[in-house]
């Protein structure tokens, strides 16, 4: 943590960034993050915005915004058009910026830009706003930011990196292990049909040549024929069970060797 920090923001980060980590879900991580930087900074607004990989458009995922200033929660915000944005995410450093038009529709006066990430990789932006005539507790809008202030943003943003890329993770697992159970759901009812089908013939054909049900020799040997043909059926579509069922094993093998070889490489580097 970096020493320019007084110790009080440095406990402070510590109990933030605790809570931030109890859970997994992003949303709330997103609104923890916007409310502390918010709050504890004074600051007239705070969005954050994912950052989905190359992307050239962000959206306004969640706010901290002080009455009477015009809010900006789900804004979609084309990178082109800020270009402090693109300097945050290129250079993971913050960005402030203390010119804005006079008309500007959100008050903006100066704002601070910090880049989330996880190993070197920006997967969002927070965006920290002072505001024309803000009644902010701590202060006027035309202060500047302060060395302290700026490392504390930076210092959350990075903590709070990591926490996003774990829930993303912990997202994506949960959402692919759904479409896998649904998946397994579709080929049990496709496998039973196809077991049921072949076997219920057997069955048909075989009771009429029990039951002496057939008119003639002739008719009784294609009642055998049938269910032969059916149990051939039968047989071909169990092999096919069986091959899909080691293939899906097999393929669960390979991915967690290579999930294992990774935390390996990991562990060593």
């Amino acid at each position: 943590m970096n020493q320019q920090i007084s110790a009080q923001s440095q406990k402070l980060l510590l109990q933030i960034g605790r809570k931030i980590r109890r859970t997994l879900d992003l949303h709330t991580i997103w609104q923890q993050t916007v409310n502390s930087l918010g709050q504890n900074l004074g600051v007239s607004r705070c969005i954050i915005c994912p950052y989905p990989s190359s992307s050239l458009e962000v959206k306004v995922a969640a706010e901290y915004c002080q009455e009477p200033f015009l809010p900006m929660l789900g804004m979609e915000i084309s990178l082109t058009s800020v270009p402090h944005f693109i300097q945050a995410l290129a250079t993971l450093e913050p960005v402030v910026i203390e010119s804005f038009h006079a008309d500007d529709r959100f008050e903006r006066q100066s704002v601070l830009v910090v880049a989330t990430a996880y190993q070197e990789q920006p997967n969002g932006i927070i965006s920290l706003h002072r505001c024309e005539g803000e009644l902010s507790q701590k202060g006027n809008a035309d202060r500047a930011w302060t060395q302290c202030q700026i490392e504390f943003a930076q210092e959350l943003a990075d903590q709070v990196g990591s926490a996003i890329a774990l829930a993303t993770l912990y997202q994506e697992n949960s959402q692919r292990a759904q479409e896998i159970s649904q998946l397994k759901k579709q080929f049990l009812l496709s496998a039973s049909h196809e077991l049921r089908t072949p076997l219920n013939h057997i069955i048909g054909y075989l009771q009429l040549t029990v039951d002496d049900l057939a008119d003639d020799p002739i008719e009784e040997r294609a009642f055998i024929q049938e269910a032969h043909r059916s149990a051939l059926h039968l047989s071909k579509v169990i092999g096919n069970v069986l091959d899909s069922i080691e293939s899906s094993k097999a393929c669960q093998t390979h991915a967690e060797l290579a999930s294992f070889r990774s935390q390996e490489k990991s562990v060593h580097q």
